[in-house]
Parts: structure tokens; sequence; C-alpha cells
């Protein structure tokens, strides 16, 4: 069953955007209003968008990322308080190779937000940007001493 946002959103599905568009609210608007904290504010951001379209499993969170335009999401590793995912795409080649300091804290605080939902959890997640692979790298940790 879809939340109200998931209906809102759904005749947008079949429509293609303009990744230049897309690009300038994202890397040139949003920074220009949220100011010199925008990165952290992007995370929180992106906490706030997993409250409103909740996924079932950490498995559902790549096919988000593909239908969000945020790029192929792949875990490459597990451990008992940790996933790492790989962010790769061509947005994200974009931003590594044009951005002095390209910013992922959007995705990062979703994936956190959704493993903080489905473990109960306090969940992190921090970026590490791989210029030279062509990646970001994103690493969710969480305390299963800490629940939510």
């Amino acid at each position: 069953m879809k939340n109200n946002y998931e209906a809102a959103l759904e005749p947008l599905t079949e429509l293609d955007v303009s990744a230049y568009g897309y690009e300038l609210i994202r890397e040139i608007v949003l920074p220009d209003i949220l100011g010199p904290e925008h990165s952290s504010m992007m995370y929180w951001a992106g906490k706030r968008l997993a409250r409103k379209f909740p996924l079932q499993s950490w498995e559902e969170i790549p096919a988000f990322f593909e239908k969000a335009g945020w790029g192929t999401l792949t875990n490459t590793g597990s451990k008992k308080q940790e996933l790492e995912f790989e962010l790769e795409g061509p947005l994200v080649s974009s931003r590594l190779k044009h951005q002095k300091e390209p910013c992922f804290q959007l995705e990062a605080g979703f994936i956190a937000e959704q493993i903080q939902l489905m473990n109960d959890q306090i969940a992190e997640s921090y970026e590490q940007v791989k210029k030279r692979a062509d990646k970001v790298v994103l690493t969710v940790k969480w305390d299963m001493k800490d629940p939510v």
C-alpha cells in the first residue's frame, strides 16, 4: 500500500527530468538557501525523507535510489552492526569530476534513517568520496545497546 507521498509522486515516475535542472537545484539553489551548514542539513533532510518513504528491508534501498535518480547503490558488505554500500552512476561521476567537495549527505541521511527504522536502533551513516574509483562509499553503523 502506498502512502500519500508515494501516491502523489506516482504519476511522475514516467517522466524524464533534465539532470541539468536537477543538479541546479541540488548543487546551486539548496546550498545558497541553506548556507554554510547545507551539508548537515541535507543529512537531516535525507532522514526526514526516509520517514516519509519507509522501506521494509535494506534490500529495497537500491531500488529507491534508482527511482529517485540518485544512482546505482550496491551493498558491498555487512557486519553485525554495519552495512556498506557503493553509490555510482552518471550524476555521481559528474559531481565527483566537477565539484571540489561533492556532497552525498542526503543519501547518507536517507540510508541511516531507513536502517534506524528497520532495526529500532540509533543508526548513523557517513560518506567516503572515492574520486579515483568514481564512486562514493556509504557506511551505516548502529549500536544494539542504543535503542530508539
